[in-house]
C-alpha cells in the first residue's frame, strides 16, 4: 500500500566541515542547496582531541592560539556567504567525529547532512573504512558526499535499484529532494552478460516488467515517471555504475542502504565503502529504517 510524501525540500541542512579548503566543495554544495531550498543552515566543526604529547599540553592548558585560529575560521566562514542570502548557524563540538555529527544533526532537528569527501582530513577520512557504516547507522538523516564543484543545481541524477524497500526509498527521497531533476533508476541484474540481450532486447523484458512494478510501488509525485528514465543492464553493479555515472555526466548518485548482520549493504551485496570509493559524482546515502527493509512503499525522511 503506497503511503502518501511530503513533496517538499529539507528545510534545515547541517554541514560538517573542518574549516579547511579540503571542505570548500562541501560548503559551496550546502550554500547553493540552503539558498535554492530556503532552507536553514548549521556549520559544525569537530575537535576530536589532541594526538600527540605536545598537543595534549596546549589542549589542557587551553590552547589559545587554536581558539584564536578557529575564531579567525569562522569569521572568515561568515565573510564567505555574505551576498548569498543564506546566513548560517555556527557548532564547535569535541569528541568523536561519528558521535558528535549524529548527536549535533538530532539536536538541530536537521533534514540532511552534508560532508566532503576529502581523503586525509578529519572529516573526510571518516567516509571511508569503518567509520562510514557507523554513520549510515546512527544517521536517520540522509548523508551527502559531495565529491564536485557545485556549479548548479542538480539536474542529472541517478538512483540504482534492486527493487527492495531501502531502493524505493531513494528514489522517493530523490524526487521530493530534487523535483526539477531528471533522474534514472537504474538495475543491474547480475549474472553474466548473457543474462540480456541488450537494453532492449527480450531478454531485458522480464526486468523492465519488474521495474515497472518497482515504479507501481513507489510514492511518486505527479508527473515524476515523464523525467524518469529506465536503465536495465548486466553485470557487476559497483562497475556499471561507475561506467554510467562518466559516460552520462550523472552529478548526483542516491542510494539506498540496508543492513545485513555484520555489514550495512547497498543494492545486490555491495558495501557503502566501496561504492562510495568508486563512484565520482557526489553520492547521497539514504537508510531504511530496519522495520522497512522489506516493506512496500516506504515514505522518504520528512522535511523537519
Amino acid at each position: 500500500m503506497n503511503h502518501s510524501i511530503d513533496a517538499a525540500e529539507p528545510r534545515r541542512l547541517l554541514l560538517a566541515t573542518d574549516l579547511s579548503a579540503h571542505c570548500d566543495r562541501a560548503l559551496e554544495r550546502a550554500r547553493l542547496l540552503a539558498a535554492e531550498w530556503q532552507a536553514e543552515l548549521a556549520i559544525l566543526t569537530v575537535h576530536e582531541g589532541p594526538d600527540v604529547p605536545a598537543e595534549v599540553i596546549g589542549w589542557l592548558d587551553g590552547d589559545r592560539e587554536q581558539h584564536g585560529a578557529e575564531a579567525a575560521a569562522q569569521r572568515a566562514l561568515l565573510r564567505d556567504f555574505e551576498g548569498s542570502g543564506v546566513t548560517p548557524s555556527l557548532h564547535l563540538a569535541d569528541g568523536p567525529v561519528a558521535d558528535a555529527i549524529p548527536a549535533t544533526a538530532a539536536r538541530l532537528r536537521s533534514t540532511l547532512v552534508v560532508s566532503g569527501s576529502a581523503r586525509a582530513e578529519t572529516l573526510g577520512h571518516l567516509l571511508l573504512g569503518s567509520t562510514v557504516e557507523r554513520l549510515a547507522r546512527t544517521l536517520t538523516q540522509p548523508l551527502l558526499v559531495v565529491r564536485q564543484r557545485a556549479r548548479a543545481p542538480y539536474r542529472r541524477i541517478l538512483v540504482p535499484t534492486d527493487f527492495s524497500a531501502a531502493s524505493r526509498l531513494a528514489l522517493e527521497t530523490a524526487f521530493s529532494f530534487f523535483p526539477e531533476g531528471a533522474v534514472t533508476l537504474f538495475h543491474a541484474q547480475q549474472g553474466g552478460m548473457e543474462a540480456l540481450a541488450g537494453q532492449t532486447g527480450a531478454d531485458a523484458a522480464p526486468a523492465r516488467a519488474e521495474c515497472v512494478r518497482f515504479l507501481d510501488g513507489c510514492c511518486l509525485p505527479a508527473g515524476a515517471r515523464a523525467r524518469l528514465e529506465v536503465v536495465v543492464a548486466a553485470g557487476s553493479l559497483d562497475s556499471l555504475l561507475a561506467r554510467h555515472v562518466q559516460e552520462h555526466a550523472i552529478e548526483l548518485a542516491v542510494i539506498g542502504l540496508h543492513e545485513q548482520p555484520g555489514v550495512l549493504r547497498v543494492l545486490m551485496g555491495s558495501t557503502a565503502e566501496r561504492l562510495l570509493r568508486g563512484l565520482a559524482c557526489d553520492t547521497m546515502v539514504v537508510r531504511a529504517a530496519d522495520d522497512d527493509d522489506d516493506a512496500v512503499g516506504a515514505s522518504p525522511p520528512r522535511p523537519g
